[in-house]
């Protein structure tokens, strides 16, 4: 899944007006495919609540594995993964899903399962247009092939995905 022939440029999944993903069951990630140094001159401070709503200061690092071609930035399963893409990117909506906070602070996401368009938005707080963003510079790869025992498998390897990996949206003070 993280080769470099199995990731796709988000622009091109989404070229012909449709999502050209599978809508099966699967495991999915999100790779920066832009210049690293780009993303990492970004904002990289994120402020969690933590226990007792106390501030937990999270700094995303430099510390993707060096057999990955691209850095990782979110890990997920879902029961079908052409409609999760879709809900992850929220392609119609031009412009900013969520404001940025001066502070750091993670903002509440706009739904639940957008957490890419949220974490890019946080990371490029001074970028107008996230949309454009991601389709220039973010690839997908998914996995669909779990034959044995479907649920089990896929919620055991996104966790030893995350676990690996490390994805920078991937992180939260829940975890």
């Amino acid at each position: 899944m993280h080769t470099k022939s199995r990731i796709r440029r988000v622009a091109d999944i989404v070229s012909t007006n449709r999502i050209d993903l599978p809508p099966k069951a699967g495991v999915y990630a999100f790779w920066w495919m832009g210049d690293r140094d780009k993303l990492l001159q970004a904002n990289r401070r994120l402020v969690l609540k933590g226990p007792g709503g106390a501030p937990v200061v999270v700094e995303y690092g430099d510390w993707w594995p060096k057999e990955l071609r691209f850095p990782c930035l979110y890990v997920g399963k879902s029961t079908n993964i052409k409609k999760r893409f879709s809900l992850h990117l929220k392609l119609g909506t031009l412009g900013r899903v969520h404001p940025p906070h001066s502070a750091h602070a993670k903002v509440k996401p706009r739904t639940t399962s957008c957490q890419l368009r949220w974490g890019i938005e946080h990371v490029f707080p001074d970028e107008p247009d996230s949309r454009r963003l991601i389709l220039e510079h973010v690839g997908f790869s998914c996995n669909t092939h779990f034959p044995d025992n479907p649920i089990a498998e896929r919620f055991f390897e996104e966790d030893r995905l995350v676990g690996t990996w490390r994805p920078w949206f991937n992180v939260d003070s829940e975890r």
